[in-house]
């Protein structure tokens, strides 16, 4: 009999007269048992939480973004575009136009990121168009006689 199956045996089966040290035993495996069990609980939760913000955030934006050093944008697009869809592994690729802009309101004026999209490439790029709570990806087709269409997220919208 090896020795550590020896000790173990010994303490879980306690004679009646050392019926303590029997229970100390089982009290000390219980709680390693949920010490155990705890953090198997709280991995698993952390594991889930990091996948579902990961997904949360990618699908907002696209996994690789090209930007020039020189912030004057890609003039070529079209033929970038279509040099990356041959490259492996590359579902799909959108242009977007990102600019800083002032947003002011009767009470306040914040800085905000505009991001302009061709909404029906960018589908293909992320799931954020998908996720709408109102209106339509139709209404972002529409041209409007003095405006161009937008979304806006519930805090810009307060």
């Amino acid at each position: 009999m090896r020795f550590e199956l020896f000790v173990a045996l010994r303490y879980l089966k306690a004679k009646r007269r050392q019926a303590v040290i029997s229970v100390i035993t089982l009290i000390s495996v219980i709680g390693v048992v949920a010490g155990v069990a705890a953090l198997v609980v709280a991995l698993a939760i952390n594991s889930g939480f990091r996948q579902e913000l990961e997904k949360r955030l990618l699908g907002a934006t696209a996994n690789i973004n090209l930007l020039r050093t020189r912030n004057d944008g890609i003039s070529n697009y079209e033929e970038l575009a279509a040099r990356l869809a041959r490259v492996p592994h590359v579902v799909a690729s959108a242009p977007t136009l990102y600019e800083q802009v002032l947003v002011s309101s009767r009470s306040r004026a914040q800085g905000v990121v505009l991001k302009g999209i061709e909404p029906q490439r960018e589908v293909r790029v992320g799931d954020l168009l998908t996720r709408l709570r109102e209106g339509s990806l139709d209404g972002l087709s529409q041209t409007y006689a003095n405006a161009d269409p937008i979304i806006v997220g519930t805090e810009l919208a307060k």
